[in-house]
């Protein structure tokens, strides 16, 4: 059996998700201050595309490891849990299921 340490895990899945946004939202902000002639319009449109793709990934990709840890039995998945809310929990700049993901993680963790 391999011993995991939660900590790490759970950094490594925010950082992760953080570092997909990021690099999302730069690419987005250089497309937005290219300078491109009206006629090329279909070239941007496919830039931002892959952008919200990128965004899309990230999002997924948070939503996964979520599913992951929250269905384990492991014992660890509860502290796994808790270091991804105490990473995401306090920032406003996450993207739309980032934020129910970690309402989700709050719910969970909620004292009874």
């Amino acid at each position: 059996m391999v011993d995991i340490d939660p900590i790490n895990e759970g950094q490594k899945i925010a950082r992760g998700y953080l570092s997909k946004l990021g690099w999302a939202r730069e690419w987005r902000r250089t497309v937005e201050q290219e300078i491109r002639p009206a006629w090329t319009r279909e070239e941007e449109e496919e830039k931002f595309r892959k952008a919200d793709q990128m965004e899309e990934d990230a999002e997924a990709n948070l939503s996964t490891e979520f599913d992951k840890w929250r269905k384990s039995n492991m014992p660890e998945a509860k502290a796994v849990l808790r270091t991804i809310l105490n990473e995401l929990g306090n920032r406003t700049d996450l993207g739309f299921f980032g934020k129910r993901i970690i309402d989700r993680i709050k719910e969970i963790l909620r004292p009874f």
